[in-house]
């Protein structure tokens, strides 16, 4: 499985203040994450967010916890809003899910020589949590397909002599999403994106770092690590340091199949000393480093680490045998 984006906390996102968490338990699983993006709006107003991500080499597949108004006359304001859309490297929009005035339900379009959209779309309903997922294939078509859960809703393709690129950005336009009077509210949260690996039935469980660990040679304040900012930090100035911590947060559904453990870092180089960065899990009082990630000197950057089967043992993971400490390890 290949990560390209996980996390839906201000760090992850552009666009996203610390004002527009939410911590209203109805934006969001508990079970996986503490909080939610909550957008707040009249019927003309915009806050649109976005995020970043590499070209996927296989189709994209983003997964995002989507939940409607609780007020019921709060159908989109415009004919065709446009509420997720998706673009290639160039800035063009290759495939969008977009809501339709009338009905009112959100459908696929695919955005190629010409606009395709596809025939049937999602009621949002009223109060109503949605787990959508949505594939992108660009290539000589581009075909996008969305899904409520496990069910198709929508599905469109449209041909691609003009060779549009594979998506590398996905904006959430929150623009015109309503259309009565009064203030309508929409949460989003357990943003997930993958390379080539449907997110149908998977969840990531959110956990930080809780504790200090038996590796402390870092520079800095343990909690840094955890508070989704991106201006407090901690360093190393010497390859073959390391950090680590106990974790604190949601652990995921008890019993659940377990498909991987991952670290997601956002990180960055100095101008000088280390440049790389490496992931480790403890287990049993011994580390297991992953391959280190080269860093970019000039802005932060996210690099994700995964094990898909219990490093000390080869194992799959089960509840029982999750690493109770992680760590990161600076690296030439």
């Amino acid at each position: 499985m290949t990560i390209l984006h996980l996390g839906h906390q201000p760090a992850d996102l552009g666009g996203i203040e610390p004002a527009l968490m939410s911590t209203d338990p109805a934006g969001f699983d508990a079970g996986l994450d503490v909080n939610a993006v909550r957008f707040t709006g009249g019927r003309s107003h915009s806050s649109a967010f976005s995020l970043a991500f590499p070209p996927p080499a296989g189709d994209l597949w983003l997964q995002v916890r989507l939940r409607a108004p609780d007020t019921s006359s709060a159908n989109f304001y415009n004919t065709d809003v446009s509420v997720l859309a998706f673009r290639d490297a160039s800035g063009n929009t290759v495939a969008e899910l977009r809501g339709r005035k009338s009905t009112p339900t959100i459908f696929a379009r695919a955005d190629g020589d010409t606009v395709t959209d596809g025939a049937n779309g999602l009621d949002k309903g009223t109060g109503t949590v949605h787990w959508i997922n949505v594939r992108v294939a660009v290539g000589t078509d581009i075909t996008v397909e969305f899904y409520d859960g496990a069910g198709l809703m929508s599905s469109a393709t449209a041909t691609n002599t003009g060779g549009k690129g594979k998506p590398v950005s996905a904006v959430f336009g929150n623009t015109n999403m309503h259309s009565h009077f009064g203030e309508a509210t929409w949460y989003y949260a357990h943003i997930a994106v993958l390379d080539g690996t449907p997110t149908i039935g998977r969840r990531f469980a959110r956990q930080v770092p809780g504790m200090a660990g038996a590796h402390g040679q870092w520079a800095g304040t343990l909690s840094a690590l955890g508070d989704g900012n991106i201006a407090t930090r901690m360093s190393s100035d010497t390859a073959g340091q390391r950090q680590s911590a106990t974790l604190a947060g949601p652990a995921g559904p008890s019993g659940a199949s377990i498909a991987a453990v991952h670290i997601r870092a956002v990180a960055q180089a100095g101008t000088s000393g280390p440049g790389s960065l490496a992931g480790f899990l403890r287990l049993g009082g011994v580390d297991h480093d992953a391959t280190p990630a080269a860093l970019s000197s000039a802005v932060p950057g996210q690099v994700i680490f995964s094990w898909p089967q219990n490093p000390g043992n080869g194992a799959v993971w089960t509840d029982t045998t999750l690493p109770a400490e992680i760590g990161v390890l600076s690296a030439p």
